[in-house]
């Protein structure tokens, strides 16, 4: 709880990915992926609770055994879907999504979206960091376009020119009838235009970015796993 106002964290998580199947129970120094990002949602003193949602059995069992709160959602073509699912179901002031692929993510930051968005009273927040030249073409880093302090576009490949790009980091803050509005909300981007959740929102809702200065590496691919663990050795995890 922030200022009197409640928090769930939903981390959605899933087998199936199509970059990264079984990503979820992938091993960084032998602890699970999902495991290691819920573990640092547990140390964010505003959650006042974290829910795993997921299709799959097997994700639910694992963290439910470690003293986690799994959730058995539909299937959905998106993960903010799920997250809308649950979100339906509660009745806390404001969601936090926190993907499941995201474990170098620092508990401060999470501290911090969540007083600028109860602070400024947002719709949602759209955590972003600086963008470099190697992310530019690289379908991994989604990029988003701000004007007039709104996130308007994203887009995984440079099909608009402009200097004004930024890089979307996987969490996002809601209110919660906003994420819970989600499913009703117009779908045309988000489905064809390379499954650019956040898309959904905007135009509906004021989509308000927020800058992490930190450049964390998330787990959208195998090789990936290697990155991290160096990373973590480097920090001696």
């Amino acid at each position: 709880m922030y200022k009197n106002k409640t928090v769930t964290c939903v981390i959605p998580a899933r087998m199936s990915s199509s970059r990264f199947p079984c990503k979820p129970l992938a091993k960084i120094h032998g602890r699970e992926l999902i495991l290691r990002v819920a573990d640092i949602a547990s140390e964010c003193e505003y959650f006042d609770r974290i829910i795993v949602a997921t299709e799959d059995q097997v994700i639910k069992d694992l963290v439910d055994n470690e003293g986690y709160e799994g959730w058995i959602t539909s299937e959905h073509y998106t993960c903010t879907h799920r997250v809308a699912e649950v979100a339906s179901h509660l009745r806390e002031d404001y969601i936090f999504n926190l993907q499941g692929d995201e474990p170098l993510t620092e508990s401060k930051e999470l501290v911090d979206v969540v007083k600028f968005g109860i602070e400024n009273n947002c719709d949602m927040v759209q955590p972003y960091r600086k963008t470099t030249k190697e992310e530019i073409d690289d379908p991994d880093c989604v990029q988003m376009i701000v004007n007039n302090g709104k996130v308007l576009h994203l887009q995984r490949e440079p099909d608009t020119v402009t200097d004004n790009i930024i890089t979307q980091i996987g969490m996002y803050f809601y209110k919660r009838e906003v994420i819970a509005d989600f499913p009703n909300l117009d779908m045309t981007w988000v489905k064809y235009w390379k499954g650019l959740d956040t898309i959904g929102f905007c135009g509906a809702y004021d989509v308000i970015p927020f800058e992490l200065h930190s450049r964390t590496q998330a787990i959208d691919r195998p090789h990936h796993i290697q990155i991290v663990e160096q990373y973590l050795m480097e920090m001696n995890e």
